[in-house]
């Protein structure tokens, strides 16, 4: 009956506030977020949502779905006939996804911007209690036994606030909750380390800032630099992000791809070596064709990264942990591992830069470790 009722009420508060007569759409493009996102203290890997957060515009969108509802606590409706996107704060009822595994490989979406649609924050209006704490007005009492939910009802406006569509998702700026003044949400985003949500009223989202990380992070990126000073920090920060996804999901240590990377190609994605060998890990196209991979995409830093990261982890695996052998197989290849005629003049150049990122860290203040 409860339910019932609400849904009356959703459904009024529609037919009052809803006027569309022209349908238009503009296509765009979502760049993948790739940061941590922190919930309410809570860390959620991005590229383990079915439907991740990306931004637009320099604006952190949130994907409008039941998995995304169930960790920030809100319900999301959209009624096609009057095209309405209704959204009504909740609960959160989850602090961590049901499975982490990758879902979405850091790659960009494209959306459009739904225009002519009216979009509707919904929540119960807050109030202090005796200690000073927010809590809802749960009812309106019409008669002894009919109550319905009070409704604090906020129409955004999305010229302000574009509502954005990928495939059957629905998207809207992080900035939309905090505004609305219904949902109460505070934000923060650290470039080092992540975007961070507070949606509990008068909690701070700065409360639970990662300080580790993000030092951690920043004096990766400054390494970088350090030994590339043709390089902007954008792209430096972006390397960081990319080596620190690829060494998670393919456990293996961060520092160990840096320093491939470092002594590979001084951290450039545009570098041809002798003999073939093309960008940051200088891969072979010969070798990467056989897993798929042409020339031209071994020149995208992502797939670099990935391949390589891949490759080393296999050359791991197969050598047992033996990080010696599985760097001079990576450079001299199998054949010269199987004779046993290998040199470990490379394993030993990329364990040293492996330490001297470490010190670099420590020389600078920076937190060593993650």
């Amino acid at each position: 009956m409860a339910k019932k009722l609400i849904s009356v009420w959703l459904s009024l508060t529609v037919l009052v506030l809803s006027t569309i007569t022209i349908f238009a759409e503009e296509n765009v493009e979502g760049q993948f977020l790739n940061r941590n996102i922190d919930i309410n203290g809570n860390r959620i890997e991005n590229y383990y949502l079915e439907d991740p957060f990306f931004l637009y515009q320099g604006h952190a969108y949130v994907p409008l779905t039941e998995e995304s509802g169930e960790l920030l606590g809100f319900t999301a409706e959209m009624d096609w006939k009057s095209r309405t996107l209704k959204i009504l704060k909740n609960q959160p009822v989850r602090t961590r996804l049901a499975e982490e595994k990758l879902k979405c490989n850091l790659r960009n979406l494209p959306a459009v911007i739904l225009k002519d649609v009216s979009v509707q924050l919904m929540s119960t209006p807050l109030k202090k209690d005796a200690d000073g704490q927010f809590v809802l007005f749960n009812d309106i009492f019409l008669g002894e036994f009919l109550r319905i939910p009070e409704l604090k009802v906020k129409v955004l406006d999305t010229e302000e606030y574009p509502l954005l569509q990928a495939g059957n998702v629905f998207y809207l700026p992080v900035r939309a909750f905090i505004d609305s003044g219904c949902f109460h949400w505070d934000a923060f985003f650290d470039n080092y380390s992540g975007l961070y949500i507070s949606t509990e009223a008068g909690i701070d989202s700065m409360n639970f800032f990662d300080w580790e990380e993000s030092s951690y992070n920043k004096g990766l990126v400054n390494y970088i630099m350090s030994k590339n000073r043709n390089l902007s920090a954008g792209w430096a920060t972006m390397l960081v992000f990319l080596f620190k996804h690829e060494a998670k999901v393919n456990g293996v240590d961060v520092l160990l791809i840096m320093a491939m990377a470092e002594k590979e190609s001084t951290f450039r994605a545009d570098v041809v070596g002798k003999g073939g060998p093309v960008g940051l890990l200088q891969i072979l196209p010969k070798t990467a064709q056989g897993y798929g991979i042409t020339r031209e995409q071994l020149f995208d830093p992502h797939v670099n990264i990935e391949f390589g990261t891949k490759y080393i982890k296999d050359k791991l695996t197969q050598y047992n942990n033996n990080k010696t052998v599985a760097l001079s197989a990576y450079n001299q290849g199998g054949m010269a591992i199987s004779r046993g005629g290998y040199s470990t003049r490379y394993a030993n150049k990329i364990e040293g830069a492996e330490k001297s990122i470490e010190k670099y860290l420590e020389n600078n203040g920076y937190v060593s470790g993650n």
